[in-house]
């Protein structure tokens, strides 16, 4: 129910899926970073990224770029629906919704205050990259793909025990 009111049975479906696909999804970021080198090397991803090292390098960008895209999507949609969920009140500020969801699991202690900040600053790489594409140079985007993964990593597991004894 988009833009409405879910039902509890409803988001308890969301959350369980999204769950149970989450490690499969970050699985996929992971293999696709990896084709950069075991520490997803900056060097070749920039060259890639550029159009400089042939289209199949360049195709292997996009599999990063939308496996980067789909994990923090993910991220923010667990985030929110648990959130709901949990009755949990969103705060009152001039962030999007997602950021306030990981600022209402901060506040119920589901995730510490760094974790909180990480999540937030991922979520604005991701529309950073998403809504500025022509513009974002590989480094940036390099940068906003180390942190989706690394702030995801990070979050599953203190949400996946915390949202247990909701669904």
């Amino acid at each position: 129910m988009p833009g409405g009111k879910r039902s509890v049975a409803q988001l308890q479906n969301e959350v369980a899926e999204h769950l149970g696909d989450f490690p499969h999804q970050l699985l996929a970021l992971e293999s696709a970073m990896e084709e950069f080198g075991g520490d997803f090397e900056l060097k070749e991803f920039k060259l890639a990224f550029e159009n400089k090292a042939g289209l199949k390098a360049y195709n292997q960008v996009q599999a990063v770029e939308r496996a980067f895209s789909r994990v923090q999507n993910y991220v923010s949609q667990l985030s929110l629906s648990g959130a709901a969920l949990a009755g949990l009140q969103l705060p009152k500020t001039h962030e999007g919704k997602a950021a306030q969801a990981f600022e209402a699991l901060r506040e119920a202690e589901v995730i510490d205050a760094s974790l909180c900040r990480q999540l937030k600053r991922a979520q604005k790489a991701r529309t950073a990259v998403e809504h500025s594409y022509v513009k974002v140079r590989a480094g940036r985007v390099h940068e906003a793909v180390e942190l989706v993964a690394d702030s995801a990593r990070a979050f599953i597991g203190p949400y996946a025990a915390w949202i247990e004894t909701y669904l």
